[in-house]
């Protein structure tokens, strides 16, 4: 099994053995929603099952297994994983960011609306990709972020995404 790394351990916190976390952002909602993370322990992946998260900008997570603060500092420094198979396609990224011009063409479908129109074009901005959709007799521009983007199919040429209420509306 493949795992991918979606963020790090970084100090225990408290005495009932919590650990605060840095999530990669792409990931945050994921991790949120998730019941178990791998850490890699003795060159192998370990499951670890979520008992609790609270926190805003520092994350503090709770394991099932770890209820001392000596336990959680065994678990300091470590990367956080989830299987491959179980995270949505991200589009890759490159030292710029991410590089989405390879998506002009592709059919651009919403989970709960459906097929939303084709890419004519990609706009880099300094913040963000945009892309240009021709949707209802109109030009919109969708920003380009791996939180919406659920799923890229090369072979059909479609991008899955789930967009906040209210966007196709602006």
């Amino acid at each position: 099994m493949q795992y991918t790394q979606i963020g790090t351990t970084k100090k225990s916190h408290g005495v009932h053995g919590e650990l605060k976390v840095n999530i990669d952002e792409a990931y945050e909602d994921i991790f949120l929603e998730a019941d178990r993370v791998f850490l890699e322990l003795r060159g192998t992946m370990q499951p670890f099952f979520i008992e609790s998260i609270r926190g805003q900008a520092d994350l503090i997570v709770r394991f099932d297994d770890v209820q001392t603060p000596e336990a959680a500092r065994l678990l300091q420094i470590r990367g956080i994983f989830l299987p491959t198979e179980e995270l949505p396609q991200i589009v890759e990224s490159n030292a710029d960011g991410p590089e989405y011009s390879r998506l002009t063409g592709y059919r651009m479908v919403d989970a709960r609306v459906g097929e939303i129109g084709t890419i004519r074009d990609v706009m880099e901005m300094p913040q963000q990709e945009l892309a240009a959709v021709d949707y209802q007799g109109r030009e919109i521009l969708i920003p380009l972020n791996p939180q919406f983007i659920q799923s890229v199919d090369e072979g059909a040429k479609q991008v899955l995404v789930d967009l906040p209420e209210g966007l196709l509306a602006l």
